[in-house]
């Protein structure tokens, strides 16, 4: 308990150490992604979406987004999915990246449930990624208040690394400026699906899917599109 409390104190005095003396970072121009959402994925067609007002408003100017709504081509409301896939790079200003965790309740929602989950991709490669599950009440069509629940899954990737903790981004930030003279670039990904079960077909316009087959939805985007734009992640 006591090395716990400590810990924090002992890794920023460490970092004080190691940059004594130590050459000012080189700035790193290379991203660690490609800032282009695939417009296909399997059945899923993607839409372009603009960043929101909000976005606009509080990020900084230098922030590159790129995001897509995804929907199941040529089906019926009640037959298809829907899903939100962003990406999120980082300009000369590191405030562009920060946890979800932070700006969810500002939209109205709370995190109720979060873990880690580890997504096997195609290429027989691995990403670790955070699961938060988020519920708020939010008017539908009619302007009832409704209550809605979504999994929201997210990581960071930096230069040459992925990470879905906010503490080993920082880490890893400060140890490779130190040792390695490199400022990472970070840029942060997510994808959000509501979970439509329970909720009535015109207020969803969505496909009844649980929590568990909303969750699949989204690893399922996720070990199809992060190959195609996380480049640790591409075919070598």
């Amino acid at each position: 308990m006591i090395f716990r409390a400590m810990f924090p104190l002992v890794l920023s005095a460490a970092v004080v150490l190691l940059c004594f003396g130590s050459p000012p970072p080189s700035s790193c121009e290379v991203a660690g992604v490609v800032m282009k959402l695939p417009t296909q994925i399997g059945i899923l067609t993607g839409i372009p979406q603009e960043p929101t007002e909000a976005e606009a408003d509080l990020l900084p100017t230098d922030t590159t987004f790129a995001k897509m709504t995804y929907y199941t081509t040529n089906a019926r409301p009640e037959e298809r999915d829907v899903a939100h896939v962003s990406i999120v790079l980082a300009g000369a200003e590191s405030r562009s990246i920060h946890r979800p965790e932070v700006c969810l309740p500002g939209q109205g929602w709370s995190v109720t449930g979060t873990k880690e989950i580890t997504i096997p991709l195609q290429n027989g490669r691995q990403l670790r990624a955070k699961d938060l599950t988020i519920t708020g009440l939010f008017s539908d069509k009619a302007g009832k208040r409704v209550q809605r629940k979504a999994h929201y899954v997210y990581w960071f990737t930096g230069t040459s690394a992925s990470t879905p903790s906010h503490t080993e981004r920082i880490v890893k930030s400060a140890w490779d400026a130190v040792i390695h003279n490199v400022t990472h670039r970070w840029a942060y990904s997510s994808v959000m699906a509501q979970v439509t079960d329970g909720l009535e077909v015109n207020d969803s316009s969505e496909r009844k899917r649980t929590d568990e087959e909303t969750l699949r939805l989204i690893t399922y985007i996720i070990r199809e599109a992060a190959p195609q734009f996380v480049k640790e992640l591409m075919p070598r």
